[in-house]
């Protein structure tokens, strides 16, 4: 592990993963960090915290809003498909002090996170005294007894721009000679104000519930799966629940607040983002495409596809002829 005390950036090249953190101390009381890991194999972690009785300093632990970009590539025979498919999810997480926070990464996984540390006291002189902090509900949050808030974004949503944003201000490819700390804390600020905004839109607190940690590896597993078959038609609801050892009615629901989608509408979509490849690499007739992805027929496959790219199957590969002539 190496760590730049001038550049203020750790890395790591680990049997296990590759890649390291920014970190920067924006004001007494709030810390922005900004990680990015490959995985190299399956990883799960959880957070350990010191036995408060061993403390020689007085630490009151800090809050911690991050926005996650969490990319997975999933298996595909390169034989049918050469480009190496990737499937962004993004979220939002916001954790209480010293409160569990535990996940599982799966081989081949890009992830990139920007979180905001802060504590008490700047939670009280900054969020507590804002409208817009108790207009998204976030001040109930805080009285609460749960423990966190996950939250799906959505890959089109202006957020997803702040990482980015924040590849310039943090200077994480060590382009500037130095951090421009006017500009990093407005786009601290415009982070944080984005979140609120979605908090109050969307309703996140009045809408999201906990899900248990063994249900939450149960449903990044199913994900994974999921991704991982996608030459073949949706295995069920019942099958996965089984397979997985969760429910039926967990599983619909805890997949959708996770991942922001029905499960089988996630499934579907990231075929038809396959299938868009494979029909531009023109290796397969939409019929054998059709046949792959498990339609009775391929009316069936045309109908899901145009509606998910808004062209049919067959107007996409008369395109990428055209084009290669």
């Amino acid at each position: 592990m190496k760590h730049d005390r001038v550049k203020q950036s750790v890395y790591a090249n680990t049997p296990f993963c590759s890649g390291g953190f920014n970190y920067q101390k924006l004001e007494e009381g709030l810390w922005v960090i900004y990680s990015k890991m490959r995985y190299k194999t399956n990883v799960a972690f959880d957070l350990v915290y010191d036995d408060p009785a061993e403390m020689k300093i007085e630490d009151k632990g800090y809050y911690m809003l991050s926005l996650n970009n969490v990319t997975s590539q999933p298996i595909i025979d390169l034989k049918i498909c050469e480009k190496q498919l990737c499937f962004a999810n993004y979220s939002w997480t916001f954790f209480k002090p010293k409160e569990r926070n535990c996940d599982v990464n799966f081989k081949g996984a890009n992830n990139k996170y920007i979180t905001l540390y802060f504590n008490e006291e700047w939670l009280q002189k900054n969020l507590l005294q804002n409208s817009l902090f108790s207009e998204a509900g976030l001040d109930k949050f805080i009285m609460s007894d749960q423990p966190y808030i996950a939250w799906p974004v959505d890959e089109k949503d202006e957020l997803v721009k702040n990482f980015g944003i924040f590849d310039e201000v943090m200077n994480m490819n060590n382009e500037a000679n130095h951090i421009d700390f006017l500009q990093f804390k407005l786009c601290t600020l415009n982070l944080i104000f984005g979140f609120l905004r979605t908090c109050r839109d969307q309703q996140v607190f009045e809408k999201h519930f906990a899900i248990d940690y063994e249900n939450k590896f149960s449903i990044n597993k199913v994900e994974n799966y999921l991704t991982s078959n996608l030459y073949d038609k949706f295995p069920g609801i019942d099958f996965l629940a089984e397979k997985f050892k969760i429910s039926e009615s967990k599983l619909k629901s805890e997949f959708k607040q996770f991942f922001g989608k029905p499960i089988y509408k996630y499934f579907q979509e990231k075929q038809m983002i396959l299938a868009k490849e494979l029909i531009i690499e023109n290796k397969l007739l939409i019929k054998e495409i059709s046949y792959k992805f498990g339609y009775e027929n391929t009316s069936k496959f045309t109908a899901a596809f145009k509606k998910y790219h808004d062209i049919l199957p067959s107007e996409l590969q008369k395109q990428e002829f055209d084009v290669a002539i």
